[in-house]
């Protein structure tokens, strides 16, 4: 599209003045896609530029890149706005303007307010999040921005990229099942992502390889060895009593014990062992029971097991 460049200098001229040393850099196509749009995903269209860009205006005087630029929005963007996260909220997708009125809002609010307040200043930006969770109810929106080349996972509130608490939750997914994708808000995608059963679907892509490489990565990072993949297992129903587990090698020496998650305990904790990646196939033993479980690593950084009543397997 000849045009395109053309028509983005005209839009774009306000962040062409020297304010935003980083905006040069932006790809045309990327420029159209998440600067431009005054929408994120399902929510009211309004024009917020003039009540929200003032207020991130002076959170990025002094930066000189897009990342710090990036951070300092993240931080400092609830003070500047007064909105912060709360179930109380009058519904989960407000815009920018119901935002700035009402205060409470979703991690999909914040998200939305996050993504166009990087826009306000020049930095590309669009919402991301997975369908559901593998081992508990619900589902997560984030944002994303780009600079340097690619995509950067980032929160409202957030001082770095890359949630710990997302980057573990996003290990457990299963990334062959098409609940559990991960998908990014974007005009170009060929995917259709509904927020809820009240919302329309949103153009959109599938990123969950993507984050499924970076989690794994995350997971090395934060001391799991590349040897091992973490293996979480929850039981159904729960014992009152805390019942004992053993992992197993292939020649039934035990490797590992814990205990299981009992009825006392939250539902999203999950007893935690490591699997190793090297050697055959290995096994889950309940105390008690003579049965044996057989599991083998799979790619992904975590494996979650859920056992049926005892005392079998």
């Amino acid at each position: 599209m000849k045009w395109l460049p053309a028509v983005l200098f005209l839009m774009l001229a306000p962040l062409q003045a020297g304010d935003y040393p980083w905006s040069d850099a932006v790809p045309a196509e990327i420029a159209a896609a998440s600067i431009i749009p005054d929408t994120v995903l399902d929510e009211i269209p309004c024009d917020w530029r003039p009540e929200l860009t003032p207020l991130i205006k002076p959170l990025v005087k002094g930066c000189t890149t897009a990342r710090e630029a990036v951070l300092a929005i993240s931080t400092g963007l609830g003070n500047a706005t007064g909105a912060y996260y709360s179930r109380e909220r009058s519904k989960h997708n407000m815009n920018v303007l119901e935002t700035l009125r009402e205060k409470k809002i979703s991690c999909t609010g914040q998200s939305i307010l996050l993504v166009c307040a990087l826009r306000s200043v020049g930095i590309p930006a669009r919402a991301a999040g997975v369908l559901t969770w593998n081992h508990i109810p619900g589902n997560h929106t984030w944002a994303e921005a780009w600079f340097d080349g690619s995509w950067h996972m980032i929160e409202m509130g957030e001082r770095d990229f890359n949630t710990p608490w997302v980057m573990e939750n996003i290990g457990m997914l299963d990334v062959n099942s098409p609940q559990q994708r991960i998908m990014a808000a974007t005009p170009s995608g060929n995917e259709r992502w509904g927020m809820s059963t009240a919302s329309h679907p949103v153009q959109a892509e599938d990123v969950t390889r993507r984050y499924a490489t970076l989690a794994l990565k995350w997971y090395q990072q934060n001391g799991l060895s590349s040897d091992f993949q973490k293996l979480m297992v929850d039981i159904q129903p729960r014992s009152l009593q805390p019942i004992r587990l053993m992992l197993l090698d292939e020649k039934h020496n035990t490797i590992e014990t814990a205990y299981l998650p009992t009825a006392r305990q939250d539902m999203r904790y999950l007893t935690r062992m490591q699997l190793p990646r090297t050697g055959g196939l290995y096994f889950l033993k309940i105390q008690g029971s003579a049965q044996l479980l057989p599991i083998s690593a799979t790619p992904q950084p975590v494996q979650i097991i859920r056992l049926g009543r005892l005392p079998a397997l």
